[in-house]
């Protein structure tokens, strides 16, 4: 497996969904620097299971602690250990698919690929390892932020349901949150949970402040490393740049410019796999949850044809919970980004 991300800094996430515990080793990291575990800790807060009725009623604590890499809340340069224990693992709640393999998720490639899988939650593919992400990423935040990058993301859909911007439009870093109190989204919501069905969700990502330079081609485009990271979330099946051309004649869609610069920002930000100064835009596309109590046909090991039914806890949305780790992601890729190119110093 594949489990390192990150070109100067690097990232390496290890643990399962129901083993002993979760967690990153930071490679690389700036040295001096401060670092709380409760500045973690908000961010973690955000993603984390059990914080609202729409999500998966396992009660993580996602308790944070760094073991090395920190000096009297400074680092060192070494590398930084991070560990969050599980807690609420019922690996019981799975011994029914321990043979089957559920459709839509990695039981079958992974069993075809390793001839061995832990089934206890989807083990290694689990999206509870998306926690490791987020703590990781919460370590580049305020670093970009200084140099005046702002990443924010919003849930434009629900399944077929548009949420209206203006609901948390005053919010700038915690307004995915609020939608849990509308009131047509509650009841959106409550009857996939109520029918045993889930639903899909597209998230809007903005990110300004971002110096025109990033990127190189052909090979390493910022949208194909955005792509990259991005595609590597659990449930992400799409992701699109710039404007939707399915809405617009096909001949409106460059960005002209004038001396002042870029008149429109139909591209998202990026012209040939370089940024060029205008924020960043771009759309991401969750899938339904593939883990509900409904019964569905599939196969076991034994490749006998089977009805079967998978119990736990699941969310009926993912997207829901997801911003935290498109922003981890996103500015993973940026301080890594910045520091090849050095066009912030």
């Amino acid at each position: 497996m594949n489990n390192t991300y990150g070109e100067i800094i690097k990232i390496s996430t290890f643990g399962e969904s129901h083993g002993l515990l979760i967690g990153a080793l930071i490679d690389g990291y700036f040295y001096n620097k401060y670092i709380f575990e409760k500045t973690i800790q908000e961010k973690l807060n955000l993603r984390k299971p059990f914080t609202s009725l729409f999500s998966t009623q396992r009660k993580e604590l996602d308790k944070i602690k760094i073991f090395t890499g920190i000096f009297n809340n400074k680092t060192t340069g070494s590398p930084i250990l991070m560990i969050i224990k599980n807690h609420d693992n019922k690996s019981l709640d799975y011994n029914n698919i321990s043979k089957n393999f559920r459709p839509g998720h990695a039981d079958l490639t992974y069993q075809l690929k390793y001839k061995f899988r832990d089934y206890r939650g989807g083990g290694r593919s689990s999206a509870r390892e998306t926690a490791c992400r987020v703590a990781s990423g919460s370590l580049f935040l305020n670093i970009l932020f200084n140099k005046g990058i702002l990443i924010r993301s919003y849930i434009k859909k629900v399944g077929f349901l548009k949420i209206n911007f203006f609901y948390w439009k005053n919010i700038i870093n915690r307004f995915f949150t609020n939608i849990y109190y509308i009131k047509e989204l509650k009841e959106y919501i409550n009857n996939f949970k109520n029918s045993s069905n889930s639903s899909s969700a597209e998230i809007i990502t903005i990110i300004n402040g971002i110096k025109h330079g990033l990127g190189d081609p052909l090979y390493k485009k910022i949208d194909s490393i955005i792509s990259n990271y991005i595609l590597s979330i659990n449930a992400v099946k799409s992701i699109f740049f710039g404007i939707n051309f399915k809405n617009k004649n096909s001949y409106n869609i460059k960005d002209e410019i004038s001396k002042f610069g870029f008149l429109s920002n139909n591209n998202g930000g990026i012209l040939g796999g370089i940024t060029n100064g205008q924020p960043l835009i771009f759309k991401i596309i969750f899938k339904p949850t593939s883990s509900t109590s409904k019964k569905i046909k599939t196969i076991n090991q034994n490749n006998k044809e089977i009805i079967s039914k998978t119990y736990g806890r699941h969310d009926p949305c993912v997207g829901l919970r997801a911003i935290p780790i498109i922003e981890s992601m996103i500015s993973t890729i940026l301080i890594n980004k910045i520091l090849i190119n050095k066009i912030y110093e």
